[in-house]
């Protein structure tokens, strides 16, 4: 059983069946799991590891300054991450809270029948991933948290990493790497798919000031009967 640390200090994942628990974690229990980490990859491999991801941070950050596409930019996202870790695939999931569902706004590597296999439910699916704790499930087969485990298994999905998207620190989504191999995440894993978790929530905040800032105008402009000016 893995221990990957989660947001917010001191509360800790258990992966495979997994639970949380919430605490410190103890010593011995934080060494094992860094020694485990780091047992199978060379510094050199490592260097180059984080270099990738590195690389894919400035190319997605260079992507945000430069186009005013918000879509763009997610796909983008999906797309690095799931390139950059060598999974089968990923997307990114919006809450809807009224209705209690998540509802994919963009996606890369997996089908139209994956994602169309039904309402993905909130409280269903990898909840704690709405509570802003990161989540892995290392055999999708026989985890309760995944709501739809034959469809995954008809997708070739064994492995699942799961990063809450989080704006104000309010959780707005999901962002979720699918493994077609059993596959433990690692805890650089857990931070590249997080960090991009952020900043696709940031995108997507941006895109809603500026999506109001435009229906204000024209709100403006319908009261007073001429354009708004621009600032």
């Amino acid at each position: 059983m893995r221990l990957i640390p989660m947001r917010g200090g001191g509360r800790v994942l258990f992966c495979g069946q997994g639970f949380i628990q919430r605490g410190i974690r103890r010593k011995e229990e934080a060494m094992e799991a860094r020694t485990k980490r780091q047992a199978g990859r060379e510094p050199g491999e490592q260097l180059l590891y984080h270099q990738d991801f590195f690389r894919t941070f400035r190319e997605i950050m260079k992507r945000v300054s430069t186009t005013r596409r918000s879509m763009n930019v997610l796909h983008d996202i999906t797309e690095a991450v799931a390139r950059s870790m060598g999974v089968k695939g990923s997307a990114l999931f919006l809450l809807d809270r009224r209705k209690g569902v998540l509802e994919v706004v963009s996606s890369y590597g997996l089908s139209e029948r994956y994602l169309k296999k039904g309402p993905v439910l909130a409280d269903r699916s990898i909840k704690e991933g709405l509570e802003g704790m990161s989540v892995c499930v290392d055999d999708v087969s026989t985890d309760p948290r995944i709501q739809y485990p034959q469809e995954a298994a008809r997708e070739g999905i064994c492995s699942i990493l799961s990063a809450p998207m989080v704006f104000k620190k309010k959780v707005i989504g999901v962002l979720r790497v699918y493994a077609s191999v059993p596959t433990e995440f690692s805890m650089e894993d857990v931070d590249f798919v997080e960090g991009l978790a952020d900043l696709a929530a940031l995108v997507i905040e941006y895109n809603r000031l500026v999506s109001g800032a435009k229906q204000s105008l024209e709100a403006l402009k319908k009261l007073t009967g001429r354009p708004a000016r621009k600032r």
